[in-house]
C-alpha cells in the first residue's frame, strides 16, 4: 500500500491500495488532540506496518496503526520536516527549528526515545541509506549535505 500526507489542504493521511484505490483517510485540522494535524509533512511506515507522521507545525510525530488507529505521540520535536528509518529500526528526523531554537537532527527509537540529537541546518528533506549515512536536502541553500556514520 501507499501512504500520502495531504498537509497543505486537508490535514489528512491517505492510504491507497496497490491498484490505486483509496483504502482510508484519517486526520483533521487542529493543534491539540491526537489525530489533529497542522501540516502533516512526511511519513514513514515501519516493518510492522506502523505509520509515523511528521505533524510539522504541531512539533510532534504521531504514530498510527496501518488502518489509521491512533497509537501515540512523540513530543519534543522542532517542526519535524522529514522522517526515515534504517535497517536497525532507528528513526532519522530532520527538524526545522522553532521559537528561536535551531534546526536539528534527531535519531529516535521505536517508542520515541532519543538515541542521538544534534543541531544542523534546516533540511526540508532527508534520508538514511543502508550504511547509516544521512542525506539532507537544504533547499534554501540549494545543496545536499551528507553525514557519514562512523562506527
Amino acid at each position: 500500500d501507499l501512504y500520502i500526507t495531504d498537509g497543505y489542504r486537508n490535514a489528512r493521511v491517505h492510504r491507497f491500495a496497490a491498484n490505486g484505490q483509496l483504502v482510508k483517510s484519517w486526520g483533521e485540522p487542529g493543534k491539540t488532540e491526537p489525530n489533529h494535524f497542522h501540516l502533516p509533512h512526511s511519513l514513514v511506515v515501519d516493518k510492522d506496518g506502523l505509520v509515523y507522521v511528521c505533524d510539522r507545525e504541531n512539533n510532534r510525530i504521531q504514530v498510527f496503526s496501518a488502518d489509521g488507529q491512533f497509537l501515540s505521540i512523540w513530543p519534543d520535536l522542532r517542526r519535524p520536516l522529514d522522517i526515515s528509518i534504517d535497517r536497525e529500526g532507528i528513526f532519522y528526523i530532520s527538524e526545522g527549528g522553532v521559537s528561536g531554537l535551531s534546526p536539528r537532527v534527531s535519531l529516535m527509537g521505536k517508542h520515541g526515545n532519543v538515541v542521538a540529537r544534534w543541531d544542523s541546518l534546516s533540511a526540508h528533506g532527508s534520508w538514511v541509506d543502508g550504511h547509516g549515512d544521512i542525506y539532507m536536502a537544504l533547499g534554501a541553500r540549494m545543496r545536499l549535505d551528507k553525514y557519514v556514520r562512523v562506527s
